[in-house]
């Protein structure tokens, strides 16, 4: 570690050394010299952070602070919250709704000339402040679920909307929507999606009855997934994408005690399969009534729960098969973040 070695380091190769650095510490280190400062907004900086897996995760929550945004975001591997100002966005930029490989998405419902109704989306990187307004959708509704899948080999991304009649999808890479295929005749969808290999799985609203419908990105067509029960109660069960596969997490009862359970859906026999269960002690003092709703958000082998009128949250980790308490949880639904520098607009 002999000063005089490392002091000289060519700056093509420290900057391959901060590339690695992950996220919150790279900012750290950004304020001690004008030059690292100046790496977060440079290009070339960029393209080689591409070439870099990620490792971070985040799990944001949108906040108000003196009349000015903020995103509060949770790192796992830090075990801390962190606050990033949205002051970037314009002030009719709404509430995020879908996230994808370092990139935020942003709607606003409007009320225009003559009556007319119009939904604007916005989508950011809330690391470079850098954010566009999508061209207006082709149709003039209320989505019900907004939904993005990112491609890191063209850089480019797409947005799913989807509504009672209507399906849309927007390209990056052209600039535009296209109107793609209708849902299975009789069926609505809701927001409880996760997005897997491709795939789009999204629950029906209804609390009874419910089923699991799948949109093919490649393909632009809905199809009703025949699967077995779905596990858990109707009414309190959420999907999400963990560890690369179809996940539901909801409450149910396990030898006369009541918790929440984490199943995997076997592409194969389509069947569901139990891979974790919240501790007796935990379950009792997060599932304080048992008519309370709660969310959650999943990203590679983590699972973050929170719920409302609670400070607390929970992470479970698929690869250990642990749970843990996440103090100081803001009181609010969020999502999963992967933060990239990379990542445009």
């Amino acid at each position: 570690m002999d000063p005089n070695l490392w002091s000289h380091l060519p700056d093509d190769l420290l900057d391959r050394i901060l590339a690695w650095l992950p996220i919150d510490a790279f900012f750290r280190l950004a304020t001690l010299c004008r030059r690292w400062s100046r790496l977060a907004t440079s290009k070339s900086f960029h393209d080689l952070c591409a070439t870099v897996p990620s490792t971070a995760i985040l799990f944001v929550k949108i906040i108000a602070c003196d009349c000015q945004q903020l995103l509060t975001t949770f790192s796992p591997a830090a075990s801390r919250w962190y606050k990033l100002p949205l002051a970037f966005l314009p002030p009719n930029a709404g509430l995020p709704v879908a996230t994808a490989r370092g990139l935020l998405c942003f709607t606003n419902h409007f009320q225009g000339y003559n009556n007319d109704e119009y939904t604007a989306l916005f989508v950011c990187n809330p690391l470079t402040k850098a954010w566009r307004e999508l061209p207006p959708m082709l149709f003039h509704h209320r989505p019900t679920l907004v939904t993005m899948v990112a491609d890191a080999a063209t850089k480019s991304y797409k947005l799913v909307v989807a509504g009672r009649w209507t399906t849309e999808v927007y390209s990056s890479a052209t600039n535009s929507w296209k109107r793609s295929a209708c849902l299975p005749r009789g069926e609505e969808i809701s927001r409880n999606v996760a997005l897997c290999n491709g795939v789009l799985y999204c629950l029906t609203p209804r609390w009874y009855n419910c089923s699991l419908l799948a949109f093919s990105l490649q393909h632009e067509t809905w199809i009703k997934i025949k699967t077995g029960r779905l596990p858990g109660y109707c009414q309190f069960r959420n999907l999400v994408e963990c560890s690369g596969q179809v996940a539901i997490v909801g409450k149910c009862v396990r030898h006369q005690v009541f918790t929440i359970c984490v199943w995997f859906l076997d592409q194969r026999s389509l069947k569901w399969r139990e891979v974790g269960r919240m501790p007796k002690v935990m379950a009792e003092h997060f599932l304080v009534m048992p008519s309370e709703s709660f969310y959650c958000s999943g990203i590679r082998n983590l699972v973050f729960l929170t719920r409302d009128n609670s400070h607390d949250g929970v992470l479970f980790d698929i690869s250990t098969k642990s749970w843990r308490w996440v103090p100081d949880c803001p009181n609010l639904e969020g999502m999963a973040f992967e933060p990239r520098l990379d990542a445009v607009p």
